[in-house]
């Protein structure tokens, strides 16, 4: 999943979220570096900016050329907020701390934000192993049945949750498939699946549905990890070639945590424990 297409689950049209995806890895940028870098239409480019700029999620810098740069994290809130329900609102006044810290930054402490992929699944799993031996903080994982990469890293797992690090691993199993759990799994894996009730559809309305589709591939081979809340390792694998699995390093300010809260949320909602 690129960072585009979070921006897209948080309400961004595709060409918006692949400008602010731009500026966010560029840095301030003029839109021509804009357009060359998402490959959207010049046209578009200058239009997504200007929607980006009413928004408030850019500041403009008047020139020649015009320059353009990501100002972080509250406007997407302030927008999203009235779609979002409680689960995002407790993400607010984090962000909005962030933001405050990160006035005074300077242009080149912007290009910090960025992704990185590996591929193999022999170096997902290593580099997974390596992300999380590295948390301080948090480390929340979802992943489908069988619990493919958090088994693969439960060493690792047990370890980070004994130094105190807060660690939330959950399987998603799906609805009459057979799974059959260890007890030393089930120390260290949630394993969860959809609820079962007749009423649960009519309470889920089209913005919730529109997330759960997002995620629904992670009931499948691959993965979602968020490290301190703060860096996204997102694993794409369809389970058929190990060679094809790509892990991708995404770093951007608030997204990996209003992604790790958007899932719990759902997680809360409309799944239950096994």
């Amino acid at each position: 999943m690129s960072s585009s297409e979070y921006f897209i689950g948080l309400g961004l049209n595709k060409n918006e979220a692949k400008a602010l995806d731009a500026l966010i890895s560029l840095g301030p940028s003029g839109a021509s570096d804009v357009h060359k870098y998402a490959g959207i239409p010049r046209n578009k480019t200058y239009e997504s900016l200007e929607r980006l700029a009413r928004r408030g999620m850019i500041e403009i810098q008047q020139g020649r050329p015009t320059l353009y740069r990501a100002i972080g994290a509250k406007a997407v809130i302030d927008n999203l907020v009235e779609e979002y329900s409680k689960g995002v609102r407790a993400a607010l006044n984090f962000l909005e701390r962030k933001e405050e810290d990160q006035k005074d930054v300077s242009p080149s402490e912007f290009q910090n934000t960025s992704a990185w992929m590996v591929r193999g699944e022999l170096g997902v799993k290593r580099r997974l192993a390596e992300l999380i031996y590295t948390a301080k903080t948090d480390i929340f994982v979802l992943g489908g049945y069988p619990a493919k990469y958090s088994l693969a890293v439960k060493s690792a797992l047990k370890a980070a949750s004994k130094r105190g690090v807060n660690v939330r691993a959950v399987s998603m199993i799906r609805p009459f498939e057979d799974a059959e759990i260890s007890p030393d799994d089930a120390s260290v894996v949630e394993f969860r699946t959809v609820k079962a009730s007749p009423k649960l559809a009519s309470k889920i309305d089209a913005y919730d549905q529109k997330l759960i589709d997002s995620y629904r591939s992670m009931t499948g081979s691959g993965a979602m990890v968020i490290i301190d809340e703060s860096t996204a390792f997102d694993i794409v694998d369809d389970g058929k070639d190990q060679k094809k699995v790509i892990g991708i390093i995404f770093k951007a300010p608030g997204i990996p945590r209003i992604q790790k809260a958007t899932v719990e949320r759902i997680l809360g909602l409309y799944t239950r424990k096994v």
